[in-house]
């Protein structure tokens, strides 16, 4: 099938991030009012590392009825290739102690991420305090987030202009070495453990699918999408996003869903006001993926 994610609105999108993410500054409701207004029948809100956002969901969820929630989170793990990012789906309302631990260490592992790049810029000789730090998160995170999740880290844009600005970094091309720099200088926590993660989640009856596998997968490596399918226990994958899969590969991580009996997600990865203009339920994953995905989840509702 040859699919145009610019041209096709799928009736879901499995892959969104709200304020409560530190990098994203959409509203839980501005998804609602979208996908109402755009005929979406299923979301799942994704945000990174906590389900800090249930709560206003379950609230806002109950003016649109008709439009079911997957309850949900991208959690980064770390495993024998580095880094790699997991959604998790069908949450359970009441989280057990197992998970609660997890989200927990990841509360704990953004705010200790925070400070270390605070520490690390001051080690490379930069006047960047605790105090500026937070002063950035105040300039695009709303109050209440801070509050519940203390002080993160920053998101990656935000600091860049803030590392240009100060003259940390003569142009935006020397920021990825700035950052590899202050990493020396200083300890950054590893995120936690894919052995950790995986069985806490699906001890909690959810499902995990790999995010953005492009970049995970080696493109179509056959020996590596085996391996982290097993390291990962994987039940699923992200065939489509519009920023992350080429279309020409989507088909193929289809088709290894199917020979292995993996559902097939797409969603679209959307952070901004602007990714919600552009990309919302544009990722081109089509809708025939749908029961496939729904039949895996023990509940497909988080009302």
């Amino acid at each position: 099938m040859n699919w145009a994610p610019e041209k096709c609105l799928a009736q879901y999108d499995f892959h969104l991030h709200t304020y409560w993410s530190y990098d994203a500054t959409v509203s839980p409701e501005r998804y609602f009012v979208e996908a109402r207004q755009r005929g979406l029948q299923y979301l799942a809100i994704t945000d990174h590392h906590v389900i800090d956002a249930a709560q206003e969901v379950d609230a806002v969820a109950k003016a649109y009825p008709e439009i079911t929630v997957i309850r949900a989170a991208e959690l980064s793990v770390t495993t024998s290739i580095a880094a790699v990012d997991l959604l998790c789906y069908g949450l359970p309302r009441d989280i057990p102690d197992v998970l609660q631990w997890v989200f927990d260490r990841y509360h704990a592992w953004q705010q200790e991420t925070g400070a270390a790049f605070s520490r690390g810029l001051l080690a490379l000789g930069h006047d960047f305090t605790e105090t500026d730090r937070e002063n950035l998160l105040q300039s695009y995170r709303p109050p209440k987030t801070i509050q519940y999740q203390g002080f993160t880290h920053v998101k990656n844009a935000i600091l860049q202009n803030h590392c240009l600005e100060r003259g940390f970094i003569a142009d935006v091309t020397e920021y990825a070495a700035l950052l590899r720099s202050a990493r020396e200088r200083t300890h950054f926590p590893p995120y936690p453990g894919v052995a950790d993660v995986v069985p806490a989640v699906k001890e909690a009856g959810a499902v995990v699918a790999i995010a953005h596998p492009y970049g995970y997968f080696n493109k179509h490596d056959l020996d590596r999408m085996d391996m982290l399918r097993d390291e990962c226990g994987l039940d699923g994958i992200e065939c489509a996003n519009p920023g992350a899969v080429p279309p020409e590969y989507t088909e193929r991580y289809r088709d290894y869903c199917l020979a292995h009996g993996l559902f097939s997600v797409g969603g679209s990865d959307s952070h901004s006001e602007q990714d919600l203009a552009d990309r919302f339920a544009r990722h081109g994953g089509p809708n025939e993926w749908l029961d496939g995905f729904l039949d895996c989840l023990p509940c497909a509702s988080n009302r």
